[in-house]
């Protein structure tokens, strides 16, 4: 051999080492990217390496790249480019591809007649053939749901043909995690928790950065909603393995299930960054939600913005855009993007729609006040959870616009099956305001007084109510005294006296009560020790007791006129003395 090609031969064979070494990092680069939810640049890496150098295993790669992308077809014909290019090889794992298209493509009878030749061919002592044939009988189970993409499966000949590599690798001192990865995913499918989370701690023992194994487990446990050790291996998982992305992602799903939605919302975005490009419109649009519930609407707005721009228009990006515009009080925004999203997809529409829709438009101006309360009564209808109505009375109540604030305050009520205290406060006040605004004058001074009456007698049946709640409320005793005494004239009160044991009881019960004077129990004292008096002087002719009363109502209410002229009267005017007669002047005699 001459010296020029003997050098010849070693740089060539240098070289060759080199890109055996190169090969190797691309294809272990492409398999996590596949496994990492970055298909767009595992399907990059793979269709370089087979169009650089269409060697068996470059080939063998990219079909497998097909076949977990569900691609059976494109898998296929890689795997027969594949074994033309290595037709002498017992072990060409392009067969057991092969095998794995047939499966994918529901025939059972067809992959077994192809692995059971190529198992004979490497007598079972080859654990990359073993590992691929395993891992086709389980559908290759994908992280996100713990199904396989393939309905076609044989859990029970993945783990035999797991085991048998188990014991080769046992006895070689060979490490192959994806072994008992697809050990463990065979015993999920069958419905064995316990054997397929101890299959996926093998695979971490015999690679402690697996982060996809502490994933695979953390499912599992967050399946059996135990959701503290779902947390520890989602943990582990992004520890171990920070490029990882789909721990990220379900990480995210159980922050968001426990209704934690600030961590739902960062883990979700870190799931967003690490896929990078390959995040499709649906994963953005998904962690667009996940900041919207973290009420992070700055991001929403961004995310949807993004989806847009490729030219996708879709109804669910107006009501995101809405919502997200409302929560940001860019009502007019909101209000543009969700009438859009109705008139596209009025069968999608949810209470929040309109609920939202309504509110925007009551806080633009002009505001169209009908069509608001349209939609929110449309939202009120459709919500089976909260009680929709209730935000409805309180707007009309604030408005002052007491007759509409009864009409759905009562609706509330009606949508309650077991109305709270509140509830029935909230119906009162209403009620009693509208009645204090009847004045009983004129011609109709009659029907006038019927209609005061009427609404303070509804406010009375809510008092009593109150009180059968909360015996000791002293709000509804103060009220119902003073319902029953202003639904009647002053000199029918005075007569019927149907106030008058209300009063005596409210007072006993607030001068027992140990909390603090405050100023609303101040009002009501002064004001029933004057009615009091009153009708002890009036009805009872009873003045040592009307002096009881007034002398009380002066204690906390020191300049009151009314007692101050019952108890210290004053002096009767004196009477202005008689007019003096002039006296007659004398008259003078005459001389």
């Amino acid at each position: 051999m001459n010296i020029r090609f003997k050098s010849w031969l070693v740089a060539f064979a240098a070289s060759a080492f080199v890109y055996g070494q190169t090969s190797a990092q691309d294809i272990a680069t492409g398999l996590k990217q596949l496994d990492g939810n970055q298909a767009c640049l595992a399907k990059e890496t793979f269709e370089k390496l087979a169009t650089a150098t269409p060697s068996a295993d470059n080939q063998f790669y990219l079909g497998y790249y097909y076949l977990r992308t569900k691609q059976p077809d494109l898998a296929k014909a890689a795997f027969e480019k594949g074994l033309a290019a290595d037709l002498k090889s017992k072990e060409n794992l392009n067969k057991v591809g092969m095998g794995a298209v047939a499966l994918a493509q529901g025939d059972r009878t067809g992959a077994q007649t192809i692995f059971t030749e190529v198992l004979k061919a490497t007598k079972n002592k080859n654990v990359s053939v073993l590992q691929r044939i395993s891992e086709a009988y389980t559908g290759y189970v994908v992280i996100d749901s713990m199904k396989p993409i393939y309905k076609t499966t044989d859990p029970a000949q993945a783990i035999a043909l797991a085991d048998i590599a188990i014991a080769l690798m046992l006895k070689g001192g060979e490490k192959n995690h994806e072994v008992y990865m697809a050990k463990g995913d065979a015993f999920y499918i069958k419905g064995e928790a316990g054997p397929a989370v101890s299959a996926y701690e093998d695979a971490i023992n015999a690679t402690p950065s697996l982060g996809k194994a502490f994933a695979k487990v953390a499912k599992i446990y967050w399946g059996g909603r135990n959701y503290e050790l779902a947390q520890t291996n989602f943990k582990k998982a992004i520890e171990v393995d920070p490029d990882y992305a789909p721990a990220n992602n379900e990480y995210a799903e159980l922050y968001f299930f426990v209704r934690q939605y600030k961590q739902a919302s960062r883990y979700k975005d870190a799931y967003i960054e690490k896929i990078g490009v390959c995040a499709t419109d649906d994963e953005i649009l998904r962690s667009a939600q996940f900041n919207f519930v973290a009420e992070e609407f700055a991001k929403v707005n961004t995310k949807v913005a993004k989806v847009m721009s490729s030219g996708r228009t879709s109804d669910v990006l107006f009501r995101m855009q809405g919502w997200a515009a409302y929560k940001e009080n860019q009502y007019e925004k909101a209000i543009e993007n969700l009438n859009k999203f109705l008139k596209q997809a009025p069968q999608k529409a949810i209470d929040n729609d309109y609920r939202y829709l309504g509110n925007a438009m009551l806080r633009v101006s002009p505001a169209d006040t009908a069509a608001a309360i349209a939609n929110l009564v449309k939202a009120a209808e459709m919500d089976t959870v909260d009680n929709g109505y209730k935000e409805i009375a309180a707007f009309y109540n604030a408005a002052k616009d007491y007759e509409n604030a009864i009409v759905y305050y009562r609706k509330v009520i009606g949508r309650e099956k077991n109305p709270v205290l509140q509830d029935y406060v909230n119906l009162s006040l209403p009620l009693y305001n509208v009645a204090n605004k009847i004045f009983a004058s004129g011609p109709d001074s009659l029907a006038l007084r019927e209609k005061k009456r009427n609404y303070f007698m509804a406010a009375d049946s809510l008092y009593m109510k109150m009180i059968e709640r909360k015996p000791d409320y002293l709000y509804a005793h103060a009220q119902r005294a003073k319902a029953n005494y202003f639904a009647y004239s002053r000199e029918e009160a005075m007569t019927n006296g149907i106030a008058i044991p209300l009063m005596e009881n409210y007072i006993k019960m607030a001068l027992a009560d140990t909390a603090p004077m405050d100023d609303a129990k101040k009002a009501n004292l002064k004001l029933f020790y004057q009615v009091l008096g009153a009708y002890s002087v009036i009805t009872l002719k009873d003045e040592a007791k009307a002096k009881e009363w007034f002398t009380k109502l002066l204690e906390i209410d020191p300049g009151n006129k009314v007692a101050n002229d019952f108890l210290n009267p004053p002096p009767p005017p004196a009477p202005e003395p008689a007019a003096k007669t002039p006296a007659k002047a004398p008259v003078k005699k005459k001389a």
